[in-house]
């Protein structure tokens, strides 16, 4: 979340420089220039995701909202939207982790594992080399909810049945979700006690602070002069 102010000095000296300003106009003016601003640091974002994450979705590019400034509310806000769609994850959620860095939360998966006594509280599951992928490299959330519910039926950890199965596997006795493909086994998901953990990729402030300084005072002109123009000095 980004807070996008101009006022005091700074502002006084932009409008300095517009001549016959008069002075009622100067706060409609901030207020739209903010709010623009904030547009601006808003596409600067997305822009820098399709460099900074690999083949990012429509989800993840439409993650981010605008609060408007207005005439006595002089700021404006770029913030990561905090509601999810249904069954789906917050933006802030996993956006969050890839701005400053950290452990990941618990995914959906693991919480439902966790539940059902599968997974251990200090484990997590990892993809596996088997587990079918979509074009963006991420795990459908269909595809979650069906190896959730063949894993979690009753019985299911005990008898070790059906194609998918969760359990240990080979002489190293690997933890994990597996897959029976004719007599051989893929694995799914693995399981490990180390903790996921993401490095900061997306200069999330630095993206939008640099727009907004670029182009607060043309923003800014651009409205008063508009405002002079309409409802005359």
């Amino acid at each position: 979340m980004l807070d996008v102010r101009r006022s005091g000095a700074s502002l006084e000296q932009i409008a300095a420089e517009i001549q016959g300003l008069p002075t009622r106009v100067i706060p409609y003016a901030a207020a739209t220039a903010l709010t623009k601003a904030a547009k601006r640091g808003q596409q600067a974002v997305i822009d820098a995701m399709r460099v900074d994450f690999n083949n990012p979705v429509a989800y993840t590019l439409n993650a981010t909202r605008i609060e408007p400034a207005f005439k006595d509310r002089l700021w404006a806000r770029i913030a990561v939207k905090n509601q999810k769609p249904g069954r789906g994850v917050r933006p802030e959620s996993y956006l969050l982790p890839e701005v400053e860095g950290g452990d990941r939360q618990a995914k959906g998966l693991e919480v439902g594992l966790r539940a059902a006594g599968i997974l251990r509280s200090n484990e997590f599951a990892l993809p596996g080399k088997g587990v079918q992928r979509d074009a963006f490299g991420n795990v459908s959330g269909a595809t979650v909810r069906s190896i959730l519910k063949q894993v979690a039926r009753p019985g299911a950890a005990q008898r070790r049945s059906g194609k998918v199965f969760a359990g240990e596997v080979g002489r190293r006795q690997t933890r994990g979700i597996w897959q029976r493909d004719d007599r051989r086994l893929k694995a799914l998901f693995i399981f490990t006690t180390s903790v996921p953990s993401y490095t900061p990729r997306l200069d999330f402030e630095g993206a939008a602070r640099q727009a907004v300084d670029a182009h607060f005072a043309t923003d800014f002109s651009a409205a008063a002069l508009s405002l002079m123009q309409r409802y005359g000095r």
